[in-house]
């Protein structure tokens, strides 16, 4: 509890700061006033002004107490969106996107490019424990192969999870898979046919439309609101001029502008579909990494009729290595099984088991504590960098849950020169053109934040802005 304080009155100063309570050079309450006023410990005030310290806001002055050191420089607020496509478009991969995705394990340090979590938080040695034990005593292994629809006790671990979504279905309607992005490609396969066309949020996560290229599929780009997510004005005017199929989306704490749409629009949404019979795979794999309050309700949970194919998994959770995820496809569900069965049968026992595990015995909660709190400072300290080493007419988005933010640079400026000139200084980021099939998004990029702030990480955000500002100055 004493860390979350500390943690939740650094934040509290912060942002007081941001909002011009205290000013460059204002003197900020003593140590003991604060702690009379806020009614916590002087150890507690002590390690907030700490934090504020390292992350550049204030400086102590001996004798003298705290005061403001900066103010905000970049405008932390919403980047700019593309609008609907004309047309629905063919998708085609870049050697770029497959390029990002191969350097994911190398220099960690200084790769910011992608939306994975941090590897290093406890969870990882309560796997390893788990996955060595319940190994040796060979209950996952010799068996043959598993059920198709999966592990029991796992499913019935994601039902139990499911209803702080609004996700109420049995362990019976749930189906595992290989990680969210297969449930969503058996989802894919189950609901649609080479020719037919997709909606999607814009910017989208390039994974996602890999996908539809491969299944011969065609995109149209709806454009998502940094805030808000997808514009249902938007979907509603797409879905009149076009025979979608299907609407795909991250709902909660998107990848990669962080948004979350709100619960009615997700309602507005559902209804949509219901009106023209379309079907919505919803993927909701950021959806437990909220920074602040209760986890956000899913599309799911606004599902009257099973059109909802809810998809998650604990790659961004716990760690993509376990290749462990779900799918609940409502009325789907047959042909979704009928997909996975002849694609790959059955996903291996032994890492369903020891997430199954972790999940029963309270380990994940007490590790998402940890890990929501963990992303909710590393958030903040990457604006807070930003700030510092960005130029000014830098526009970042500000996410409340998940792994990832989203900036936007002038429009003279490409971001695909900026990754080619940080990949030559050892440093990783994924450039915005990966995000659209129509070209969109060249002047943006993502970077994680969910590894922890070193020296080299820091000095790594520093060099970025450094390149940028040089980028800007040659045009």
């Amino acid at each position: 509890m004493e860390t979350l304080l500390y943690a939740q009155l650094a934040d509290t100063l912060i942002a007081q700061i941001r909002g011009g309570v205290y000013k460059v050079g204002d003197r900020l309450p003593s140590v003991r006033s604060l702690s009379k006023r806020e009614q916590v410990s002087i150890a507690t005030v002590n390690s907030a002004y700490a934090i504020l310290e390292e992350r550049g806001w204030v400086e102590a002055r001996p004798k003298s107490g705290y005061f403001v050191q900066r103010a905000q420089s970049v405008q932390i607020g919403k980047p700019r969106t593309g609008e609907v496509t004309s047309k629905p478009r063919a998708v085609s991969t870049k050697e770029l996107a497959l390029e990002v995705q191969r350097e994911a394990s190398i220099t960690r340090s200084r790769n910011f490019s992608c939306a994975i979590p941090d590897l290093q938080l406890s969870i990882a040695a309560v796997i390893q424990k788990t996955l060595t034990r319940l190994s040796r005593q060979g209950t996952a292994l010799g068996q043959g192969y598993d059920s198709t629809e999966g592990l029991f006790e796992l499913r019935q671990q994601v039902a139990r999870r499911g209803i702080d979504g609004g996700v109420h279905v049995s362990p019976d309607a749930i189906i595992t898979t290989l990680g969210a992005q297969n449930a969503i490609s058996l989802a894919l396969r189950a609901v649609t046919k080479p020719g037919d066309i997709i909606a999607v949020e814009s910017p989208c996560y390039f994974g996602l439309l890999q996908m539809i290229e491969a299944m011969g599929l065609k995109a149209i780009e709806i454009p998502a609101d940094a805030e808000t997510g997808m514009s249902v004005d938007a979907l509603k005017l797409a879905v009149q001029q076009w025979p979608i199929k299907a609407i795909l989306c991250i709902s909660t704490f998107s990848n990669p502008l962080g948004c979350t749409i709100p619960d009615n629009h997700k309602q507005a949404i559902v209804n949509l579909a219901v009106r023209h019979d379309l079907c919505i795979i919803e993927d909701d794999i950021y959806g437990e990494l909220q920074f602040d309050g209760p986890r956000p309700k899913t599309i799911k949970a606004f599902d009257p009729d099973g059109r909802v194919l809810w998809c998650s998994s604990v790659s961004k959770t716990m760690d993509p290595q376990l290749r462990v995820g779900w799918i609940a496809p409502g009325r789907y569900y047959d042909e979704v099984l009928r997909q996975k069965y002849t694609n790959y049968l059955a996903a291996p026992s032994l890492p369903q088991a020891v997430t199954a595990e972790v999940m029963s015995k309270g380990l994940y909660d007490r590790h998402l504590r940890q890990a929501r709190l963990a992303y909710k400072q590393r958030s903040e300290q990457m604006l807070d960098l930003a700030e510092r080493y960005f130029p000014q007419e830098t526009l970042a988005s500000r996410p409340k849950g998940g792994l990832v933010t989203w900036f936007e640079m002038p429009r003279r400026l490409d971001m695909t020169e900026l990754y080619h000139q940080c990949r030559d200084l050892d440093i990783r980021i994924a450039p915005g053109e990966l995000f659209s099939v129509s070209g969109l998004y060249r002047n943006y990029f993502r970077l994680n934040y969910a590894n922890e702030w070193t020296p080299a990480r820091e000095q790594a955000v520093q060099s970025i802005g450094d390149t940028l500002k040089s980028m800007l100055v040659s045009r």
